[in-house]
């Protein structure tokens, strides 16, 4: 006597259903690296302008104090100093006025 199996075999369902999650998956941790580098890329962007910044101010600094150095040199005090220490020039000046001209005789 044999027994008879009276309970109908069920269909096994075939895996289909990880393959949608694996693309969402793969989706997901591709706009989590965008996202990343997008932060990462953005620092540094924000770093690199505080660097010209401190450049430009330097700069900035540098050539205010150049500009204040050239007035300070081109004052005529300085200048008529200079004049009567170093090259031992008069202040007396003429009443007339004395024109050179270019050509010889």
């Amino acid at each position: 006597m044999t027994i008879t199996n009276n309970i109908a075999p069920k269909a096994v369902a075939q895996q289909k259903a990880g393959f949608p999650w694996m693309i969402a998956i793969c989706l997901i941790f591709c706009e989590l690296l965008v996202h990343t580098w997008v932060r990462t890329e953005s620092t540094h962007t924000i770093l690199r302008v505080s660097e010209a910044q401190e450049r430009y101010i330097q700069k900035m600094s540098y050539h205010k104090a150049l500009s204040m150095e050239r007035d300070r040199l081109k004052s005529d005090g300085r200048i008529t100093r200079i004049a009567k220490t170093r090259l031992n020039l008069s202040i007396d000046t003429l009443d007339q006025t004395i024109y050179l001209s270019g050509e010889d005789g």
